[in-house]
């Protein structure tokens, strides 16, 4: 693999930055600032570590202004260190990017577009009439089913399996093992046996949308299950039939949204979220770890529900506290109620 380098003036270009130093010095890695290495590039986003500046090796280092005068070395200026880097990163990435080209033991089905320079790898099933545009590549073992589209620039790793009539957008990326486009889950329940209801909607996924491994999202059951543009979603997590998801909207892992509801826009779901279905979440909602959302909201915020980590016992107790509430509360009325005449009100 070709090692890609950039000089610090070209990085600190890039970020539309300041830099200190030399501009010509080369990097051509990312590492952490206590094991970067002379051709490394890391960042300092804490000024509590400050200390670490003057014992790091790497060669260029992100700072913030405050930090300008302590970098040993040369030095690129920014107001948010951690996205400089995530830049960076991008710039300096060395996954592997399969050969052009559709591999021998693949099959390519009838009526199919291909785009220009694309990657079709080892074991894909391309199924008829599908879509793919210019510069895409599908990892090995990956099926895309009849009629689906797949944007440029979009990259399918190894062993995902696309469904039927799927539409997604340029940029995308979907890790392995996802599975989009499958059933939701729909039943109707006669006499106590559960009757099928087939899901004739698709899905339909926005620009710049990241997927995560082992990942599902589900077709609509009638209309689309939409994942608007700039998505994140994390591995392990499942979106079931209709749900409608806003641009920009990130969730991580094992977040699991109920059918037909719909997330607003520039929303954030920590590890574990459950969304119940039909809700309506608004934009800019942010959901901490290990929460059950059970009702819509109308305004942005945070919003949390379960408890923290305590010792069995403690906990123990506290759950016969919780069933005792609803007594407790009525002790209480009747308590209030009882000082008030005493004291004559």
């Amino acid at each position: 693999m070709t090692e890609k380098e950039y000089s610090v003036a070209q990085i600190a270009q890039l970020l539309d930055a300041e830099f200190t130093g030399d501009g010509d010095y080369l990097i051509s890695g990312l590492a952490p600032i206590d094991s970067a290495g002379p051709s490394d590039i890391t960042f300092l986003s804490d000024p509590k570590y400050k200390a670490q500046l003057s014992t790091t090796q790497a060669g260029c280092v992100l700072v913030s202004a405050e930090l300008k005068t302590a970098v040993p070395s040369n030095g690129i200026i920014l107001k948010d260190t951690y996205l400089g880097f995530a830049k960076v990163a991008q710039l300096l990435d060395t996954t592997p990017v399969p050969e052009k080209g559709i591999h021998p033991i693949a099959h390519v089905g009838e009526d199919v577009t291909l785009g220009k320079n694309i990657s079709i790898g080892f074991g894909c099933v391309i199924e008829n009439n599908v879509v793919i545009e210019d510069n895409v590549v599908i990892g090995a073992n990956t099926t895309i089913g009849v009629g689906s589209h797949i944007g440029a620039n979009s990259r399918v790793f190894t062993n995902v399996a696309i469904y039927h009539n799927v539409r997604m957008g340029k940029n995308c990326v979907v890790q392995s093992g996802a599975v989009i486009g499958s059933d939701g889950f729909g039943y109707a329940n006669e006499k106590g046996v559960w009757i099928r209801i087939p899901q004739t909607g698709g899905v339909v996924i926005g620009d710049n949308v990241d997927i995560g491994a082992n990942a599902c999202i589900d077709r609509g059951a009638l209309k689309d299950t939409v994942i608007g543009n700039g998505v994140k979603i994390d591995n392990l997590c499942h979106i079931a039939h209709n749900v409608v998801i806003g641009e920009h909207t990130a969730m991580a892992g094992f977040t699991g949204i109920a059918g037909s509801a719909t997330i607003g826009k520039h929303c954030t779901f920590s590890g574990r979220s459950s969304i119940l279905g039909h809700l309506n979440i608004a934009d800019g909602t942010h959901v901490t770890a290990c929460s059950l959302i059970n009702r819509s909201n109308k305004e942005a915020g945070v919003f949390s529900s379960g408890t923290g980590m305590q010792d069995n016992k403690t906990w123990r107790k506290n759950v016969a506290r919780f069933r005792q509430l609803d007594d407790m509360a009525r002790q209480l009325k009747q308590l209030q109620k009882a000082i008030k005449q005493l004291q004559g009100e």
